[in-house]
């Protein structure tokens, strides 16, 4: 049969998309690892231990939970696995059932961990995981020590071997910290011009003149309240660390789980609107105020109302 036509088309494989909770707790169940007594738990340990963040109700491994996953990878290929836990979870059951003994379980799995474990070397691990080839040629600008990568609550840095002992000096893991950018928001303090700084929970604005003045404020996002026209800016639970978005007005209870656009609604023509994303539809946008939905659009994002 001779051909007519030949229609071409392009695709492009995409990445799976980001785990939500649902999404989470139900890939759990498919690889059989925990329990539904225990799947809370689980997603509260990444949170927690700022593993991951929560942005738009889908998680991102934060600095910290890459450099862990590939340290405890590379050091526990045995423990670090989906079989192994899985494996584990079934010698539970039958512990519970009388069908093994719990001794005989634990010996046979602390036996080569406490031998992995013994043969543990931080720093080289540190080092492997952020590329850091060239640490060795690096040394203390204050006593002249070699540099050694060290781990703490925000995340790796590098540190004097000498430290805390007899030296102090300590600086962020990739090179320097880098320069605070300047935006035109005014202190609430003292009214000098505020800085975009990083925190342990995101972004935030600081006063210029720290250590002088110690104003802060959360980021602004340029869209405001529908309730009492108070601003809209971004804040973080202090359980899990999940980014929401509420009026700045502390007698105003208006917030919402998505960040904001400072887009017009084709319907009502507030100026706000939630940034959502599902599956079905892709991205699309939700009034603040009325409700309405429409389609994102597919050049531009919103940004913060920040200069600089």
């Amino acid at each position: 049969m001779p051909v007519r036509s030949i229609t071409p088309s392009q695709h492009f494989t995409e990445p799976p998309p980001r785990f939500s909770e649902a999404s989470l707790v139900k890939e759990l169940e498919k690889l059989g690892i925990g329990r539904p007594s225990t799947y809370a738990a689980i997603i509260s340990v990444l949170a927690d231990r700022r593993y991951v963040n929560l942005e738009q109700r889908r998680f991102f491994p934060t600095e910290l939970g890459e450099t862990v996953e590939k340290v405890m990878v590379k050091q526990f290929p045995d423990v670090f696995n989906v079989g192994f836990t899985s494996e584990m979870e079934g010698e539970l059951d039958k512990i519970e059932d009388g069908e093994l003994s719990w001794r005989k379980v634990l010996q046979d799995f602390y036996g080569p961990f406490a031998k992995s474990l013994a043969s543990v070397d931080a720093p080289a691990l540190i080092a492997a995981a952020h590329d850091l080839s060239g640490l060795a040629a690096l040394r203390c600008p204050d006593c002249g020590g070699k540099l050694e990568p060290r781990g703490g609550f925000f995340g790796p840095f590098l540190a004097c071997e000498n430290h805390p002992k007899t030296c102090k000096y300590t600086r962020p893991l990739k090179g320097e910290k880098a320069k605070p950018r300047m935006t035109d928001v005014p202190c609430p303090l003292c009214a000098q011009p505020m800085v975009v700084r990083q925190g342990r929970s995101g972004e935030f604005l600081g006063c210029s003149t720290f250590p002088k003045c110690r104003g802060t404020r959360s980021m602004p996002t340029g869209v405001y309240c529908p309730k009492d026209g108070g601003e809209i800016v971004e804040r973080r639970s202090k359980k899990r660390g999940t980014a929401f978005f509420a009026c700045a007005n502390e007698t105003c209870d208006f917030v919402v789980w998505n960040r904001p656009a400072v887009e017009k609604c084709p319907e009502c023509g507030y100026i706000g609107a939630e940034m959502k994303s599902s599956k079905a539809r892709g991205d699309f946008r939700k009034c603040i105020k009325c409700g309405n939905e429409w389609d994102a659009p597919k050049s531009e994002e919103a940004e913060p109302a920040l200069a600089g």
